[in-house]
């Protein structure tokens, strides 16, 4: 686990419950990965112990514009990606996964939201009111992270709260991510 400082100060507004006290909020952001279940089964236990709020939060990333029914991704000529509607259910059943994939006895009280953007800015977004942001690391090495880009290298640079990234769990691993 890694836990890093956010760069300026978080103007939050006050998130206060029924009773009118202020409840933490923990943003989780939910990608389909096994550290993504691992960073919400852990803001679960954290939440436990705070009486926080959990927002988990799947983003719809936009596809790449492409021309015509074909395209140019990574240098290789593919078909028209999926819509935009394809991609929220996607997301949609991104959350469905993490939640059931929870230990039985984990408290279940986490607020689903779907937002289409940009991963890294929709996140940041959402961790400006948040008291914590969390965030599964799938691992990668420095040249595919540089390659492919990494949403939470992007947050850990801009958050403005505090941010966790919690490993991918050992057994999701494969022999080449150590």
């Amino acid at each position: 686990m890694t836990v890093t400082r956010g760069s300026g100060e978080s103007q939050r507004p006050a998130m206060e419950d029924a009773e009118g006290s202020r409840r933490p909020v923990l943003v989780v952001g939910v990608d389909g990965s096994a550290a993504a279940v691992a960073a919400l089964e852990w803001a679960l236990e954290q939440a436990q112990l705070s009486g926080a709020r959990v927002v988990a939060l799947a983003v719809s990333e936009p596809p790449p514009v492409l021309a015509g029914d074909l395209g140019i991704v990574g240098g290789v000529m593919v078909p028209q990606l999926i819509e935009d509607e394809e991609m929220a259910a996607v997301a949609e059943q991104w959350l469905t996964d993490a939640i059931a994939a929870l230990p039985v006895g984990t408290v279940r009280a986490v607020e689903r939201h779907v937002v289409h953007g940009d991963a890294a800015t929709v996140l940041l977004d959402a961790a400006r009111d948040a008291d914590l942001l969390v965030l599964g690391n799938h691992g990668r090495g420095a040249l595919a992270s540089a390659v492919l880009g990494s949403v939470a290298q992007r947050c850990a640079h801009h958050v403005v709260c505090p941010l966790v990234l919690i490993p991918a769990p050992k057994t999701s691993q494969t022999a080449g991510d150590s």
